[in-house]
């Protein structure tokens, strides 16, 4: 190949991996990417130059950039995206970071201020109360929300300069509120004190309606209360202030609930609803019952409703289902005890009847009524003394006056 054709192959070569490089560039930025022009400013407009920008979005970024001494820098990111940019500077700050709704290509002002700090101390009547919460807002929004130390101290970490709404109390304590102006490196003491409020709890059971009080449930409220409720189903405690607590309620025969009660500065009601646990009985309307013949049982819920088609069974036999009363009558086949056995959704009852021979004295029928003894026929027996038939003891008194009668007239 001679050298002149070598020199335009090389040439064509080249222009072709340039040509591939360039649309392999094109095709590596997003078609759906739009740029935003980020200006940070301090309060007074004024263009801030080495401020770092950091911005993400929805499975996109971090994007890094810093502004120029214009103050401005350019962020690519995913068109339509909800974009949070958040800005850090020696010497300014922003509480919040800011946020671009459906990004599209534009202009974007971000402004910061001067960065202060504050040393809140948080004291008791006994002195420092550790583990106090403080809270500041600016501008209505939340900023702060930590706990003091042991010592009863909290620094923030850089914040705006400006007035804040500053809120100290724990658990247990009244809130203290004030306002506070950060300049700078600024101190504040916030004094707090122990208070308790009125709590009532309430317990019913919602089975009925409307529910229906219930009376000697126990109220437990961890490390406060362990109380009974009254005939109205109620009973009022007094609780410390400000604080989240978890109620047990509980009565034998009824399921547990546990409610979440959050106490603020004011009286308070806390309703919590408990029902029955789920059981059946089984009742006999006969203890005792004659061999061969049958006894009827019902089976009623733990509120006393029949419960329909529960399965009976005697002695381990079944013998059948209840009705829609929840009655059903059971043959009684051998003298001695007998088991009765119902079940129903799981839930089971048993009963114990007496099975009696038919000659037994003073047998009961299965409807309780007494068997009466035969009229005795026949020819009366004889009393005492030969009196014959018919007499008694009122007959032996009138034979004695009519002979002495006729003894005194013959007298005469």
């Amino acid at each position: 190949m001679s050298r002149g054709r070598t020199k335009v192959v090389t040439i064509a070569f080249a222009v072709f991996v340039a040509s591939a490089s360039f649309v392999g560039g094109v095709g590596a930025q997003s078609s759906d990417s739009v740029t935003l022009t980020v200006t940070v400013v301090d309060e007074g407009g004024n263009p801030l130059s080495d401020a770092e920008l950091i911005a993400t979005w929805d499975d996109g970024g971090p994007v890094n950039r810093t502004t120029a001494g214009n103050g401005k820098a350019f962020v690519d990111v995913d068109e339509g995206a909800d974009v949070t940019i958040r800005v850090d500077h020696p010497h300014y700050v922003r509480n919040q970071p800011y946020v671009v709704e459906n990004a599209s290509e534009g202009d974007v002002t971000i402004e910061v201020a001067q960065a202060g700090r504050a040393t809140v101390t948080v004291e008791g009547a006994s002195g420092p109360v550790g583990n106090a919460i403080v809270r500041m807002f600016h501008d209505g929004q939340p900023v702060l929300n930590e706990r003091t130390a042991a010592d009863g101290r909290l620094t923030t970490p850089e914040i705006e300069q400006g007035n804040y709404t500053l809120v100290t109390f724990k658990e247990g304590y009244l809130r203290n509120r004030t306002t506070l102006t950060v300049d700078g490196e600024v101190s504040e003491r916030m004094g707090i004190r122990q208070e308790s409020v009125l709590v009532t709890f309430a317990v019913s059971d919602d089975h009925f309606d409307p529910p229906r009080a219930v009376t000697n449930a126990n109220v437990t409220v961890p490390g406060v209360a362990d109380v009974t409720t009254q005939g109205t189903g109620t009973v009022s405690v007094s609780v410390p202030v400000n604080g989240a607590y978890e109620v047990t309620v509980t009565k034998p025969g009824y399921d547990s609930v546990t409610e979440r009660l959050r106490v603020r500065e004011s009286e308070t009601t806390l309703n919590a609803t408990i029902q029955r646990t789920s059981a059946i009985s089984l009742r006999a309307d006969n203890d005792r019952v004659v061999v061969g013949e049958s006894v009827r049982v019902t089976v009623t819920d733990e509120y006393g409703n029949p419960v329909p088609n529960a399965s009976v069974d005697r002695a381990g036999t079944t013998v059948g289902e209840t009705d829609g009363d929840g009655v059903i009558s059971v043959p009684v086949e051998s003298p001695g005890n007998v088991t009765i056995a119902a079940e129903a959704d799981g839930r089971e009852a048993t009963v114990t009847v007496e099975g009696v021979g038919s000659g037994g004295a003073a047998t009961a029928t299965a409807t309780g009524t007494a068997t009466a003894s035969p009229t005795v026929t026949g020819t009366p027996a004889e009393t005492a003394g030969g009196l014959g038939p018919g007499f008694g003891v009122a007959g032996a008194l009138v034979a004695l006056l009519v002979g002495a009668l006729a003894a005194r007239r013959r007298g005469e």
